[in-house]
């Protein structure tokens, strides 16, 4: 087998207006109704609360509100990206406490990302593996408030919480598409 490299991008960038809307969103997040999520099939996992059984509905009241400047965020990035359209489909809440943590895991789409709505500095962030060395992994330099999108098919995790905080994330699966007209006039 003949392996081939090719470089792919990460973006990191901070939510416009994160600080703003924190507080209320937070607010409607704790509000929301959810699951838990404890060690299913082969991952380790301690989510205390999660909405991901419904990712695909527009109609909760915390995406309502968080809508409008996701928006802004992304069509910033479908351009970084070189692409010109941006479908978001799917979007969730995750709330960790103490020995909270969801194992290796992968997502569908051709990207995924997380908002780091509640980072306390004692939280970690998520861990990412080099898809070309397995051996290599690392941790995303993100701060509260946020926003990481990388391909879908890195693997990832959310370590474990070992300090008495929350750590809050929205987590989502994204759809780039149609190669932007400058890109493919440039290839």
């Amino acid at each position: 087998m003949i392996e081939i490299k090719v470089n792919s991008k990460i973006l990191l960038d901070k939510l416009n207006g994160h600080d703003k809307i924190k507080n209320d969103l937070v607010s409607l997040i704790n509000k929301a109704p959810g699951d838990q999520l404890y060690g299913q099939d082969k991952y380790d996992d301690f989510i205390k609360k999660l909405d991901h059984s419904n990712s695909k509905s527009t109609d909760r009241e915390w995406v309502k509100y968080l809508l409008p400047y996701l928006q802004t965020h992304f069509e910033k990035c479908v351009t970084n990206l070189g692409f010109e359209v941006y479908s978001i489909k799917d979007l969730w809440f995750q709330q960790y406490e103490k020995e909270g943590r969801h194992g290796w895991h992968i997502h569908s789409q051709n990207y995924t990302g997380i908002y780091y709505l509640e980072l306390p500095e004692s939280a970690p962030s998520t861990e990412l593996v080099d898809p070309f060395n397995l051996d290599n992994k690392f941790n995303i330099p993100a701060k509260e408030g946020d926003i990481v999108i990388f391909p879908s098919f890195v693997i990832h995790r959310s370590s474990k919480v070992l300090t008495d905080v929350k750590k809050t994330i929205i987590s989502f699966n994204i759809e780039f598409d149609k190669v932007n007209k400058n890109v493919s006039e440039r290839l």
